[in-house]
């Protein structure tokens, strides 16, 4: 619902400006040590479709062999499937440093600058490129799930992507873009954020059926007090981690 939209909007426009000012040391830290290990380039710099009408430039740290996309890795061949390259972290083509950054998602962080200025949000369906989109089209309708933002981490990630069948990857990005649209965003992003970081402490994904409860769940009418009691839980958890 709309109101659910626009706090979705001010989370991540506030949340992401506060924590890149807190991680700008990371930043520079990650960079120098890719450049002290591996060398140039620091970056990784590709353009991402976040809706049906846009593409972005999404930058990430680098985490891969500078020649990773040399066809002597195959990686397409090896690792795409209708549409989604999943990489394992197990593959050639991963540096020492670029695994433990994949593991920590830290990869992802230089993203929050795309958060700020309104590409994408801290939680949705992952932005793609589009020679992903020409392939997903074998999966079946893909378009709604560009019905809601695209996001660092999403219903997808916490499932467990490396799991997930093409259809079924589709299925649960779809029905987030559904809650975006009809429920309670707000809720569904929490429920998200909390599972994306016992991911990244634990491990532990949720099963598939999980997924499904937890955006099903999200599809209620507006409710202000429950929206209320999720944004002071968000900002209390986000205080008490960076404090």
């Amino acid at each position: 619902m709309k109101m659910y939209r626009i706090l979705k909007r001010i989370l991540d426009v506030v949340g992401s400006a506060v924590l890149i000012l807190i991680l700008l040391p990371l930043f520079a830290l990650v960079s120098v040590l890719i450049w002290l290990l591996e060398g140039r380039p620091i970056f990784y710099c590709s353009r991402r479709v976040v809706s049906l009408d846009k593409t972005v430039s999404i930058i990430k740290f680098r985490t891969m062999v500078a020649d990773a996309t040399s066809p002597k890795y195959r990686l397409e061949e090896r690792f795409m499937r209708d549409g989604y390259l999943d990489i394992p972290l197990s593959c050639e083509v991963y540096t020492p440093i670029g695994r433990v950054l994949e593991r920590t998602q830290v990869v992802e962080l230089l993203q929050l600058f795309n958060v700020f200025i309104g590409q994408m949000s801290f939680i949705g369906n992952r932005p793609l490129p589009q020679r992903n989109l020409d392939l997903l089209e074998k999966t079946g309708r893909w378009e709604s799930r560009f019905d809601s933002p695209s996001g660092i981490s999403g219903i997808s990630q916490v499932v467990g992507k490396y799991g997930l069948l093409p259809s079924e990857r589709l299925e649960l990005e779809k029905l987030y873009s559904k809650v975006y649209q009809e429920g309670n965003v707000i809720k569904c992003d929490a429920m998200i954020l909390f599972y994306t970081l016992r991911l990244l402490i634990t491990g532990g994904a949720l099963s598939l059926q999980k997924g499904r409860e937890v955006l099903n769940n999200c599809l209620v009418q507006f409710r202000w007090g429950n929206s209320i009691i999720v944004i002071c839980v968000l900002v209390v958890f986000i205080a008490l981690s960076y404090s």
